[in-house]
Order: structure tokens, then C-alpha cells, then sequence
């Protein structure tokens, strides 16, 4: 008989990557953080932006360890997450996190839980 767990094991994957955002000052980072945690797939976001980074006047640097889950492939979901952190499309809906400018995940820091 197959465990439970096993199969859980198979079928889910857990990764880790780093990536960094630029914002608006306009729109406080602990809110950016929380849309970014409930988007889909999503089940950890921690900010690991070290305390002495020079912060420009206007905008925000912020640099985050964020957790997923996949069943297919981890680089195809971070495409996603891409999109709908930084990509706004007027015509279907606006995916967009507010505050959000730029958006650039390590790929290299790309890991499997």
C-alpha cells in the first residue's frame, strides 16, 4: 500500500526563489507583500531586503524570498507570477499588484524544497 505522503510527494512540488521589486513609495510594501501572498500557488513571501540598502527618494527596493507549490514546471509557473505582479491588461482584467514597477526574479537562485 502507498502512503499518502508519498503520493503527496509526487505529485507536489515545493520550490524557492528570490526576487526583487521596485514600487511606488506611494503604496506601503507590507500591502505589496500581501497581494503577492495570495496569489495563486503562492504560500510563502518573506522580505530579505538587508536593512542598510540605499533607498532611492520616490521609489522602494525590496528583495524577497517567495515559497511556491507546482505540479508542472516551477520556471513555467514564475512566467505567471511575472504576469500577474506586473502586467496589466485593461481589456480582460487588471492583474496588476498596485504599486508594483518592476518586477525580476533570480533564476539562479531557483530551488527545490
Amino acid at each position: 500500500m502507498i502512503k499518502l505522503k508519498k503520493i503527496l510527494y509526487e505529485i507536489l512540488n515545493s520550490y524557492s526563489i528570490e526576487c526583487s521589486i521596485w514600487s511606488d513609495r506611494k503604496f506601503p510594501i507590507t500591502d505589496i507583500i500581501n497581494q503577492i501572498r495570495a496569489l495563486k500557488k503562492i504560500t510563502i513571501v518573506g522580505n530579505i531586503t538587508p536593512d542598510d540598502y540605499p533607498q532611492k527618494p520616490d521609489v522602494t527596493f525590496t528583495k524577497l524570498k517567495i515559497k511556491f507549490v507546482t505540479k508542472g514546471e516551477a520556471e513555467k509557473d514564475i512566467e505567471i507570477f511575472h504576469q500577474e505582479m506586473a502586467t496589466s491588461n485593461f481589456e480582460k482584467d487588471d492583474l496588476r499588484i498596485p504599486g508594483i514597477r518592476t518586477v525580476k526574479f533570480k533564476t539562479e537562485t531557483l530551488t527545490r524544497i
